[in-house]
């Protein structure tokens, strides 16, 4: 089965597929949408994230939650972003788990506030990635599909 994992971001989306029996990544990207209007930032995502989908066929996605900060307009187009993505999803009927990012950071490295690089590490080790992402977003999207097979692997969800 595959595992779609998203890192949504306000300029950048963060996008790992993993296949959950292997172990390994069939598609590691980070969309780059700095600088594009919203409707074209939107529809980016869609389409991008539409396409990934049908041709990879995940069954379930895994998405960082959102947390609040100090910068509320950053929020709101993270919180959209993250509705494109999830609506992509709902469409194909694929299933949507969430997880906060201190819930990532702790299940893959056991340590809730590990930085990235600790994060690349730990994805490096346990899968053999022998490439580093150029972007916080990426890693951040594979953490976070690892950690779903992960909870699958230990039938904390059902799938």
């Amino acid at each position: 089965m595959v595992v779609f994992g998203v890192d949504p971001g306000s300029t950048r989306v963060g996008l790992a597929l993993l296949d959950d029996e292997s172990r390994s990544w069939l598609h590691v990207q980070c969309l780059e949408l700095t600088g594009l209007h919203e409707d074209v930032r939107y529809t980016t995502i869609e389409r991008y994230v539409g396409a990934l989908c049908d041709v990879f066929q995940p069954k379930e996605m895994a998405i960082e939650k959102l947390i609040w900060g100090k910068n509320r307009n950053n929020l709101l187009q993270i919180s959209e972003c993250r509705g494109v993505v999830k609506l992509v999803a709902y469409k194909r009927a694929i299933k949507v788990f969430e997880y906060f990012p201190t819930e990532v950071k702790s299940l893959t490295t056991g340590y809730g506030h590990e930085g990235k690089e600790g994060i690349v590490r730990t994805l490096g080790a346990e899968t053999g990635l022998s490439i580093l992402p150029l972007f916080d977003d990426t890693s951040d999207a594979m953490a976070v599909a690892w950690v779903h097979s992960l909870m699958r692997h230990s039938r904390v969800i059902e799938s």
